[in-house]
Formats: structure tokens, sequence, C-alpha cells
């Protein structure tokens, strides 16, 4: 047990904050969260989203924090982006029994890793890390591997977001008694939502884009990157049986790169197959309810480019929706066996197509995975975390 922790995190970031908000309504004045850069407040333009993006939820509230602003050049754009300075003294003003790190992807966060050491300061992980979220060579995975041991090996206590994640820390060392489980883990918008009301968003959002009640909506949330591979939706539709065919609608919610070819390819599709795409464009968290509602089958085909987890799957099912991942996707192997999760072979157009066939078949159903989604809550993440305060 220790009687304070000081988080080191880059940014606010939306899906993190509330777990921290929930930590320190469990445990007063036993956190503080430093933060190398405020961009998702202030706002930032996202690259791989291809435009300026600020989080509409409140970021910076129900707890206490501290902005190093430690930017050189634009943040979170590469290992120097976060310099990492201001670390030192925000240690030594607090003087915290332990030190929470989530991930190791800047000068930033080694620095801190560093000062704890130094100070012999307790350190925590709540990382992203595992080995199966890209190809590598036998040298580079013999080199990765001795650096993750080595850099594990002071670690004190390690929160697992998912299955590879606790696979990964074992295989670097980590000791079992050090392991807590700390799913990966979003707000639950859909919660406070009655059957009525959701029956309601759902109409609404189906009647704005011009699909039909009656549809099967297909639906993509997130970046439209090579990374995300959507392409592959319209690439299945030579692999789909007539009956399915016949009721198809596509809905695509984010931005990127692909949209250009992603738009026209959806034209296409209208003229040949007679399918209607819906474009929402960029959406911003506290909107994105009514689309998730209007979709009956959500699908992250996403390739072996660094998709560690792929949390619009954890926001598809709080919204009851049937979900297909590809076997790239992290949380395919924590979500694979429920019974409205299908796993696809990373780009097998075939073997997506007859997942959504096999989806087809069930009822829309809000509920459907409300029991098991419950374990992936911002509330029993932040309990575990808490458990280890005094």
């Amino acid at each position: 047990m220790v009687d304070s922790l000081l988080i080191f995190d880059t940014h606010p970031v939306q899906y993190r904050v509330p777990v921290w908000q929930a930590i320190e309504a469990l445990k007063p004045g036993r956190i503080r969260v430093i933060y190398a850069s405020d961009c998702s407040v202030r706002g930032y333009r996202d690259n791989e989203f291809g435009e300026r993006v600020v989080w509409d939820e409140p970021l910076l509230e129900g707890y206490s924090f501290s902005i190093l602003n430690c930017v050189n050049g634009e943040p979170l754009t590469g290992w120097n982006s976060l310099t990492g300075e201001g670390v030192r003294e925000e240690i030594d003003k607090f003087s915290p029994s332990a030190i929470l790190l989530t991930g190791f992807n800047y000068k930033y966060d080694f620095i801190a890793y560093k000062e704890a050491l130094l100070r012999k300061i307790p350190i925590w992980i709540r990382c992203e890390c595992q080995d199966e979220a890209f190809v590598r060579s036998n040298i580079k995975s013999f080199i990765r591997f001795g650096f993750y041991s080595l850099l594990y090996s002071p670690i004190k206590k390690f929160f697992y977001i998912g299955e590879l994640n606790r696979l990964h820390y074992i295989k670097h060392g980590a000791y079992p008694q050090k392991l807590r489980a700390a799913s990966y883990c979003t707000v639950d918008k859909f919660k406070a939502l009655d059957h009525n009301s959701k029956s309601r968003l759902r109409s609404q959002a189906r009647s704005k884009a011009g699909i039909k009640e009656s549809d099967l909506v297909i639906g993509f949330s997130g970046k439209f990157i090579t990374k995300k591979n959507p392409c592959i939706l319209y690439k299945m539709l030579n692999n789909m049986p007539s009956s399915i065919l016949q009721r198809l609608a596509f809905y695509f919610i984010g931005s990127g790169e692909l949209e250009g070819k992603l738009k026209s390819l959806g034209q296409n599709t209208l003229k040949e197959f007679g399918i209607k795409s819906h474009f929402t464009g960029f959406v911003n968290q506290s909107q994105l309810t009514q689309h998730y509602l209007a979709i009956d089958i959500l699908v992250l085909p996403s390739q072996r480019m660094g998709e560690t987890w792929g949390l619009v799957a954890n926001e598809a099912l709080q919204a009851g929706c049937g979900v297909i991942v590809s076997d790239a996707v992290g949380c395919s192997v924590d979500f694979g066996s429920w019974d409205r999760v299908k796993v696809f072979k990373e780009n097998n157009a075939d073997e997506l197509a007859k997942c959504i066939v096999e989806l087809s078949h069930y009822s829309r159903d809000f509920d459907w995975a409300k029991e098991r989604i419950g374990n992936y809550s911002v509330d029993a993440v932040a309990v575990s975390i808490a458990n280890e305060l005094a």
C-alpha cells in the first residue's frame, strides 16, 4: 500500500481522464496527474484524422493535476516532442510514495522513469504494449526482448489492459504477483439511457442518414488510415450473398487520408449494388452515442501495424452492436469468444463477409453485452488501482 501516487501522462486523454477522476473519488487527495502537454484541451492537429482536434469532454476537472508544457515543436509527433523538462521538480515537490507511468513513447516518459529510479520511488505502469501488434524480424524481436526485460526489471506493479498485454509483461520477466487487471476502458455513455431513448436515437440517426429501419448497417469508427484498413469493407462485397446485399448499408464515423477514396468507393458501390454509404465526418466524444446506436455490426479490420487494443470495440459493445475485428486487433483475444463477436484473418475479405453473414441472423439487442462489458468499465479499473493505495 502507498499513501500517494504521482501519475505521468502525455496529455489529457479522453479515455484515461475518467479513470483519474474515479480514483480521486475513491481516494480523495491521494493522486496527482502530471501532463507533459494540454494539447487535447487547447486543440492540436491530428495528422491521422486530418484535422484539428479539441475533445469536448471535461478533461481537467475532478482531480489534481499539473501541466508542464514541455513541448518541442508539435506535440505527440516524435520521441523528443515531449521533452520532460520540469519532471524532476514535480517529483521533488510532491514526494510521492509511488509513480505510475502510462507509456514509454516519449523522452518525457523515460525522464520520469529515470528520476523515480534515482529517488528509489516504486514505479507502476499501465501501458498498451504487446507482442502481436507488428510483424518483426528475429533480430528486432531479440533486441526488443532484451530492452523490455531490462526496462521492466525495476517495476513494482503492472496494470494490464488485456490478455496480450498481460502475456507481454510475463514474457519480459514480470512476476505474476506483481500483475493487476486494469482493462482497457471508456466511459459507458449508453448506461443512463433506457430502451425507448436508445430506439429513438437510433431511428433519428438512421433517418438523418437516409437509411431504412430494415437495413443491416455495417459501421466503421475511427481514423480513415491504412492501419485501420476501412477499404476492405467494400472489397468484401463480391463475397457477400445477394440476400445480404439487398439490405446492406455502410455507416462511416471519422475522417482521415483515405476519406476521398472511401467516398469514391461508396459512389461506385451505390451504382453497382444499390448500397448506400453514409459519412458522418469527425464526431466528438459527446456526440458519438446516436451513431453507434444506428449501427448493427461494427467492423474494425485493422492490419498488423500497431492496433494494440481497439477501443471502438468497447464502445460498440456498450451500444449492443455485433462486433467484428481482424486478428491483428489486440482485443480480439479478449472479446473473440463472446456470442456476437467474430474474428477474421487480417486482410481476408472472404472471411469478413462470412462473419457478417453469421452476425446478420441476430436481431438488434442493446443490452446483449451489458453484463460482460462491465468488467471493462472505468469503475473497475479505478478500483483496481485504488486498491493499491492506503
